[in-house]
């Protein structure tokens, strides 16, 4: 009778998520395993529907070029500074040209500026990578799902209530970071190198390597906008404070620069147009952690005044 009794009891002990303490090592390894294994089934069946519009996503990513290609021609090769201050009058819509029967109909890019691929498997492994970053974009919600639930058991119940607000925060911030990628510093970097080359210039760059250039930026920047998401989740359990994050700000710049230095290809603008936005990402991180103190003090509050 007594082994009937005690039997039911630990497995509903075991069953129970609260203790995540009594959890041996090896299973805690064995936990991860599974929270990996799932991301990554979720990743490869976004990378095969990825996959099946490769071609669209591919023209995503090309349409930079070719727009920043026929824009220069347009204006006969300026310099960087005049290519610069062009591009930014067309987006506030200050220089306005009458419509061209060329931009309107796509033209083929000028021989000299069409991009080439120069090995055997090269459109091969562009198509992988396309697929696998949009696999991983589509994934998303599954990937930070699984992190959560990894981490959840050692949690208070308040901090499991911040489920759907750190997940919806994640996906959001990480598209964000892609589509200020895409849309706003993939333009300007390259109209700044194209203007840069002389105007006779054979100058067909390697896809594959553009097409790595463009990831690793889309890829960067949507890591470096889960920053205010991060000081949220580190806040609300009591590991940082707005205090703190003042107070580090100086080194923060350094990490900043680092972290751009990282994420993004090895030349000087490149690095400061992630660096910018980052200072930007800190700040916005402070007036988080701000709000998140003292939602984490309301709780406490109300316990005390009961």
């Amino acid at each position: 009778m007594t082994e009937e009794i005690t039997d039911p009891s630990s497995a509903d002990n075991e069953d129970d998520g609260d203790e995540p303490e009594g959890m041996p090592f090896l299973d805690h390894l064995e936990e991860l395993r599974w929270r990996i294994l799932k991301a990554l089934t979720a990743i490869v069946l976004g990378a095969g529907v990825a996959f099946v519009f490769s071609d669209p996503l591919l023209h995503l990513l090309t349409a930079p070029y070719e727009d920043a290609v026929h824009s220069l021609q347009q204006q006969g090769s300026p310099g960087p500074v005049e290519a610069m201050k062009r591009w930014l009058e067309e987006v506030r819509g200050l220089h306005v040209e009458e419509p061209s029967v060329e931009e309107a109909t796509w033209p083929a890019l000028p021989y000299n500026r069409q991009l080439q691929s120069l090995k055997v498997m090269t459109w091969f492994f562009v198509t992988l990578q396309v697929a696998l970053l949009g696999g991983l974009i589509l994934a998303l919600p599954v990937v930070f799902y699984q992190f959560w639930r990894f981490v959840a058991p050692g949690l208070v119940t308040t901090e499991k209530k911040l489920f759907l607000p750190i997940v919806g925060m994640s996906v959001f911030c990480f598209t964000a970071g892609a589509a200020v990628a895409h849309s706003l510093v993939l333009p300007i970097g390259l109209r700044f190198f194209l203007s840069l080359e002389p105007r006779d210039m054979t100058s067909q760059w390697a896809v594959d390597e553009y097409i790595g250039f463009v990831l690793r930026l889309i890829f960067g920047f949507g890591i470096v906008f889960e920053m205010p998401v991060v000081s949220l989740f580190l806040a609300r359990l009591g590991l940082i404070t707005a205090d703190y994050l003042r107070s580090i700000r100086r080194y923060a710049v350094v990490v900043i620069f680092v972290m751009a230095a990282v994420f993004t290809p090895p030349d000087p603008l490149s690095q400061l147009m992630m660096a910018l936005p980052l200072f930007g990402l800190y700040e916005i991180s402070i007036w988080v952690a701000v709000v998140a103190e003292r939602r984490r003090k309301e709780p406490n509050d109300d316990t005390l005044d009961d």
